[in-house]
């Protein structure tokens, strides 16, 4: 029978990793095989991790075995079926690549690595696996649910997401996950009603298929029944505990609904206390800096305005000003150029007052142990780095560690200012283009900061979780003007999970005082987009 790489109980998660002990100990068996090779113990080292449960350690070791014997198929196997299932999607999808390359013909590798970049948000090549595994085998109910997954997040119209998942259903009438797929397409078009019927019949086809699970919970919840949604979010938890939906249920941070609130609002966020919104807009008198209340009717005071470019706005930790950047265009000898400058608007309204000019200012954020301003500059023959600027003297001095050649940028510490995370661009591809390491670390012994993930492109507006246990930041998404939110966890366990794939680049994203909402965006729409995970049931949980 033909796994259908849908891997939603734990029992059928660890089978693939005994099928590679399997398989590599009939290898170890032949005339003059070693009798422990490291081949073979690697093989039973992940098979007796996966039998105790603990799928993570597992996942980790056979991607370990993979780099160590990129020829063996076994250890390219169980690190591309493992490290899906548990998130470490760019080791995955690497053990996956080598494996096609000694099997080209598999379809049933070809849709687990569409599966893995669809994860990772890159649509248009898990398409191509998609559609390379239609090729091979034209009833393909697997495939053809890959490319009606893929249209829920990539589809220019409604009409395209429906058609595909209808495909899908044509092709496999049976299968259960081509009826969440169908559930989840309907439910982007606001046929609630008619979504939980699919997911509900997806969930009676394969009562182990925890997406349908998770997805049948948003679609409850969105109906009002939040009983029924926390029924289905516990079943997908226990179905598949390492998976991106159990992750996103623990964590809270899954979207139920979105309520636009404004249109016009670029760079919004949230009071330190919560209890209002401050954003830039284009107004009277140019650039203006607006804050409207976080609940009620929309009443907007505008702060300030200029017709300078207005770059990027933070609020002081205590609430009492809110620091802007802006570009400006100066006579310097007698020849226009541009400029940096860094202010500080009184939060009630008035002057603004001018802390530094430097040209080569960038990405700032608050300190909230010592209340300066973090902003990124240029230190002569040191290369860029992170400085910090007394907000009242303008003096500044760099941040221990983060100063040298290589470029950083977007800095943000946690609520407490106990961790800080930086983005470092890295040293040019082959194509000209630059990827960025994204560091976290002790704020106040950077030095010792890990790399957790590497982005192809540099993230925006990152922003610690209310409880410190992961940032979110915002990368380019598949759709030209829309941007995927993407929370990547501290403990680095997994990469980063996609928490928002329809946001758009006036807004980054912002946490409410609570952590009960988050600021995004639809097109130019400013939206508060409601956040809920598994209820929690004891205080420790």
């Amino acid at each position: 029978m033909r796994r259908l790489h849908r891997f939603s109980s734990f029992a059928r998660r660890a089978a693939v990793a005994l099928a590679a002990l399997l398989l590599c100990l009939q290898g170890a068996s032949a005339p003059g095989a070693a009798q422990d090779s490291p081949e073979r113990q690697a093989a039973r080292a992940v098979a007796q991790l996966c039998e105790a449960g603990k799928l993570s350690e597992a996942a980790r070791i056979a991607c370990e075995w993979a780099a160590e014997e990129p020829g063996s198929i076994p250890a390219l196997r169980a690190c591309g079926e493992l490290g899906a299932a548990v998130g470490l999607s760019s080791h995955a999808e690497e053990a996956l690549r080598s494996l096609l390359f000694y099997t080209p013909s598999d379809p049933d590798t070809l849709v687990l690595l569409g599966n893995v970049l669809l994860d990772r948000g890159r649509y248009a090549e898990a398409r191509e696996q998609f559609e390379a595994a239609v090729q091979l085998d034209g009833i393909s109910g697997p495939a053809y649910t890959g490319l009606a997954r893929a249209s829920i997040f990539d589809a220019e119209s409604p009409g395209d997401m429906l058609s595909a998942a209808e495909v899908a259903l044509g092709i496999a009438p049976d299968y259960g996950p081509a009826h969440a797929a169908m559930g989840a397409a309907l439910r982007e078009v606001g046929r609630l009603e008619d979504a939980a019927e699919a997911l509900e019949r997806a969930q009676e086809i394969d009562p182990e298929d925890a997406e349908a699970a998770f997805e049948l919970g948003v679609t409850r919840s969105l109906l009002g029944d939040a009983d029924s949604a926390q029924e289905a979010w516990r079943r997908a938890v226990e179905l598949r505990p390492f998976g991106r939906e159990a992750w996103l249920l623990r964590n809270h941070l899954v979207i139920t609904q979105t309520e636009p609130i404004l249109d016009r609002a670029f760079n919004a966020q949230y009071s330190p206390d919560g209890t209002r919104i401050a954003y830039r807009a284009r107004g009277e008198g140019g650039w203006g800096i607006y804050t409207i209340p976080a609940e009620g009717p929309v009443d907007e005071t505008r702060l300030w305005a200029t017709e300078a470019n207005v770059q990027a706005l933070a609020w002081r930790p205590d609430g009492s000003s809110i620091a802007v950047s802006l570009m400006e265009k100066v006579e310097i000898d007698g020849k226009q150029q541009w400029t940096r400058k860094l202010l500080l608007i009184p939060a009630e309204g008035g002057e603004a007052k001018l802390v530094t000019e430097d040209r080569y200012l960038g990405e700032m954020a608050w300190d909230p142990t010592n209340g300066r301003i973090a902003v990124r500059s240029l230190i002569r023959r040191r290369g860029y780095a992170i400085v910090e600027i007394d907000p009242e003297t303008g003096e500044s001095e760099p941040v221990p560690g983060l100063t040298g050649r290589e470029l950083y940028l977007a800095p943000a510490w946690s609520r407490d200012g106990a961790m800080l995370f930086v983005a470092r661009r890295g040293d040019a591809l082959p194509d000209g283009s630059f990827p960025y390491d994204l560091l976290v670390g002790p704020a106040d012994g950077f030095a010792s900061a890990q790399v957790l993930y590497t982005a192809p492109e540099l993230p925006r507006g990152p922003v610690f979780t209310p409880d410190g246990s992961a940032v979110l930041f915002a990368l380019p998404g598949a759709v030209s003007g829309r941007y995927s939110i993407w929370a990547l966890p501290l403990d680095g366990s997994r990469d980063p999970v996609l928490v928002d794939h329809r946001a758009s680049s006036y807004v980054m994203p912002s946490f409410s005082k609570d952590g009960h909402f988050m600021l995004t965006a639809r097109g130019t729409v400013l939206n508060r987009a409601t956040l809920a995970g598994l209820a929690r049931t004891r205080p420790e949980d």
